[in-house]
């Protein structure tokens, strides 16, 4: 391939096994063979198996109406604006909560440069409001306050049980934090270079990291600068044991445990009921015998905060049993997650606790919906259970007074938090529901899929988990098929695999479904060679569907290990003429550069470039540019106290990039090549209106806006500056539902003083 002018040339990369031929279209023909554009294929064990691994011959060319072009497919394939960004940013925190290292609440990921994100997880609400309400200073808590905040930094030592945690807080709370953050390792502090994003007065935890011995002296002074810029705090909390280096010595303050446990208990049950109503709870019969053999010397702060909780729902529901509430104080009774599964006995039940495994840290009702679905495919028309499951039946109608939600959460063992989930419309608060122990959603998947023989029923119930219109669910459900796949790897590729990725209704779905299971396949080195061939032999199938199952395939799960590989892949997949792999290949795109935006990005749009470039891929390289426009957002803080503000991230990528850079030369290239393209005239139109629709309320992004498109595109190509008159000129018509005369009036005054200043230069940017 050759370069065009003002790129870099194209990347060396290692190409797969072998390249697909490009696909010519056909001559038209009266009718398409199958709804979906493929030929139809009759169903079978025997042609699932040959689809697991299809010939490089059996080449099916794509009926006209799929060709890469304008349509309705490229239309909706670039209004999904931020898409891109927020799949990332779910598979990361889908991963968090089946990997077993899951913290509920928002997560904020900061960037170090050159490296991957740091990831924050606000801290529960719950915890920061027990400290405010119900904290119970320990012995020589004056102390300890006094000498707090001679630096930025704090470490608190002392015996389990002794509060820790919530004295943590409670330092934070006193010194005008705004925000809390925990994080998970000392590997992960020593990385942070910048708290902006985070705003002003934000307390940062680490609480009893493995790696605390790692921690030096001069780590803590290096980062006080930071702290100081930020206006944050940071308290380090270590349990007896730690291995410290004695450098860290200045830091540490020693917190003692509390000589009695009443006044704590008392506390948290006074937040929770009030005084008065707490007093006379701890007053009923039996309750002070309770409470001596529940919080005796080897108890925690901890146990009376659960204990005040546990009694306040007792009290709230009429009646103080002593057994149950011993019973529900006893969360796990030494019980392994698996043989805590098998106590449960109710298909009710085992239902809700595997819904909750695999969507636990989503909101309550998407568990609760997706446990009701599952419930239904073991109910027959008599209301029994199906044949695949021996034990006890399970009537057509629940009662759905029969237990509130506080009373199944502890039976499942699970809490409710209120938290901020980052959805299809932004960061919105809700409840979200979860396991308290993050060990049980991957050993109660697996212990499903291994043990009972329901694994028709589970595969059906996540396609219809991955069928759905929410990018959360889906993101979590394909990441429980990729567990279940890493035990059952050549059982999901042969048998589930085939018929999802030739859906004909919801493929697009299943497929990028699929890649998601992959990613967490190829996390293990003994399945990643067979990730491998399983791709590649996709992408030299001569099948549009598998090579678009494989153009996801490369941008999720394998492009971040071989970048190089993965664009190449994805370049010759560009010359398959059919509009859904083109739509698969922009997705995969933007994942890549989602990955990691100042590394991947540059060489991503050297590939788009290349695309552009080549007749026989220039549709496709047209589309993949403005699906990663429009798909790729980044969000950055504003002023202090304020939300954060999105912008698209190929416009801040441009605006941060010297003049004469790769990126803003790539960039002039792809935008003047599509504009003046006119094959996707309306798509083009539709991504620079949202982008204006951005700026219309952002003086600093239209003022970026304006200078790449001005200087970038519109001066060194005279069309292309005539083309985006026009765009802007409809921006103020009087039809429009959304007008935008601020951004159509700066931007066509910069242009038409583009336009008159200087002749443009012979064949524009190229």
């Amino acid at each position: 391939m050759s370069t065009p002018a003002g790129s870099a040339p194209a990347p060396s990369a290692t190409a797969p096994p072998a390249a697909p031929a490009p696909q010519q279209a056909p001559v038209p023909g009266p009718a398409p063979a199958s709804a979906n554009g493929g030929n139809t294929q009759a169903a079978g064990s025997g042609e699932a198996q040959a689809a697991a691994a299809p010939q490089a011959g059996a080449t099916q060319p794509a009926p006209d109406a799929f060709n890469v072009g304008a349509g309705a497919s490229a239309s909706e394939a670039t209004t999904r604006t931020g898409q891109g960004s927020l799949r990332a940013g779910l598979l990361r925190e889908a991963w968090t909560h089946i990997g077993g290292d899951h913290v509920q609440g928002d997560k904020i990921v900061i960037h170090a440069a050159g490296e991957r994100g740091v990831i924050l997880r606000t801290l529960a609400a719950g915890v920061v409001e027990a400290a405010r309400h119900a904290f119970q200073p320990p012995p020589r808590w004056e102390e300890i306050q006094a000498d707090a905040w001679q630096r930025r930094s704090i470490m608190l030592r002392g015996p389990r049980g002794a509060g820790k945690t919530t004295a943590a807080v409670r330092l934070l709370l006193a010194a005008g934090v705004k925000a809390w953050y925990l994080l998970d390792s000392v590997a992960e502090l020593t990385r942070l270079t910048e708290l902006r994003q985070l705003g002003s007065g934000a307390g940062l935890v680490l609480d009893c990291p493995r790696d605390l011995g790692e921690l030096r002296g001069s780590h803590l002074a290096g980062l006080e600068d930071l702290l100081e810029r930020a206006e944050a705090r940071l308290v380090l909390i270590a349990g007896p044991d730690a291995d410290l280096d004695p450098t860290v010595g200045e830091y540490l303050r020693r917190v003692a445990r509390p000589e009695a446990l009443d006044a704590v208990l008392a506390a948290h049950l006074a937040h929770r009921l009030g005084e008065d109503e707490a007093e006379r709870a701890l007053a009923l019969a039996g309750v002070a015998g309770l409470v001596a053999d529940l919080l005796d010397d080897g108890a925690s702060c901890r146990d009376a905060a659960r204990l005040a909780e546990v009694l306040a729902h007792e009290y709230g529901a009429g009646a103080l049993d002593p057994t149950r509430i011993r019973t529900r104080m006893d969360q796990t009774g030494g019980e392994s997650p698996e043989e805590w599964f098998e106590g449960l006995g109710d298909t009710v039940l085992r239902t809700q606790a595997i819904a909750l495994a695999v969507l636990g840290g989503l909101p309550q009702e998407d568990v609760a919906l997706a446990a009701s679905s599952l419930l239904d495919r073991f109910r027959s028309e008599r209301g029994v259970l199906a044949t695949s499951v021996q034990q006890g039946p399970v009537p057509l109608r629940t009662d759905p007074f029969a237990r509130s939600r506080r009373l199944l959460a502890d039976t499942l063992r699970a809490r409710t938090v209120s938290a901020v989930t980052h959805g299809t419309y932004g960061r919105l608060p809700c409840t979200v529901a979860e396991y308290r122990d993050p060990g049980y959603p991957p050993r109660i998947i697996r212990h499903v899929w291994s043990d009972y023989h329901i694994q028709h029923e589970l595969i059906d119930w996540l396609a219809e988990l991955v069928d759905s219109p929410s990018q959360q669910v889906r993101s979590f459900a394909g990441t429980t098929l990729g567990l279940i796949a890493a035990e059952s790897f050549d059982h999901i590729a042969t048998q589930v695999f085939p018929s999802w990725v030739r859906h004909e209704d919801r493929g697009p779905l299943r497929r990028e479904a699929i890649a998601y299971a992959l990613r967490v396949c190829a996390r293990d080195p003994a399945l990643r060679p067979g990730v491998h061939a399983l791709v590649d032999g996709w992408y030299l199938s001569g099948t549009w569907q598998f090579q678009a199952a494989a153009a996801r395939a490369y941008g999720l799960c394998l492009g971040g290990a071989d970048l190089d590989t993965a664009l190449h892949a994805l370049t010759r997949l560009g010359t398959v003429d059919h509009i859904k792999v083109a739509v698969a290949i922009g997705d995969a795109c933007a994942d890549l550069v989602e990955e990691d935006v100042a590394g991947h990005a540059p060489v991503v749009l050297r590939a788009v470039a290349e695309m552009v470039h080549e007749p026989s891929s220039r549709a496709c390289g047209h589309l993949v540019f403005l699906i990663l426009a429009d798909a790729l957002v980044a969000e950055e803080p504003d002023a202090a106290g304020t939300p954060p503000r999105s912008r698209p991230t190929l416009l801040q990528l441009a605006a941060r990039s010297a003049c004469e850079s790769e990126p803003r030369r790539l960039l002039s290239y792809l935008w003047s090549e599509v504009v003046r393209g006119e094959l996707f005239a309306d798509q083009a139109a539709g991504v620079l209106e949202g982008w204006a629709a951005r700026a219309e309320t952002d003086p600093l992004l239209l003022d970026d806006m304006v200078r790449v498109l001005v200087e970038d595109v519109a001066v060194p190509s005279a069309r292309a500056g005539l083309l985006l008159q026009r765009y802007t000129s409809r921006w103020t018509e009087r039809d429009r539902f959304r007008p935008l005369p601020r951004s159509a009036a700066v931007l066509s005054s910069a242009l038409r003083r583009a336009a008159t200043a200087a002749p443009a230069q012979p064949g524009g940017v190229r």
